[in-house]
């Protein structure tokens, strides 16, 4: 299905962006829109060794922030 969706820890990464040093881990998303459209996945991502169970969201490869995932006609 089609979605609309704000990338992941969007603010977080501006924040980090903006430090002398920034924190490697995080993306840049340097020359990216705050907001993705396309195709929306969602996928159950479990590693019963490394105690990670959680479920990935996507559009069109975006991680996307849940909570701002807008399904599109």
């Amino acid at each position: 299905m089609r979605a609309r969706g704000r990338l992941d820890a969007w603010d977080e990464v501006q924040e980090n962006n903006k430090l002398e040093y920034p924190d490697p881990r995080l993306p840049t998303y340097e020359h990216c829109s705050e907001w993705v459209e396309g195709l929306y996945e969602v996928r159950h991502v479990h590693v019963e060794l490394a105690h990670i169970d959680y479920d990935k969201h996507t559009i069109n490869g975006w991680d996307v922030d849940p909570a701002t995932v807008q399904i599109l006609p």
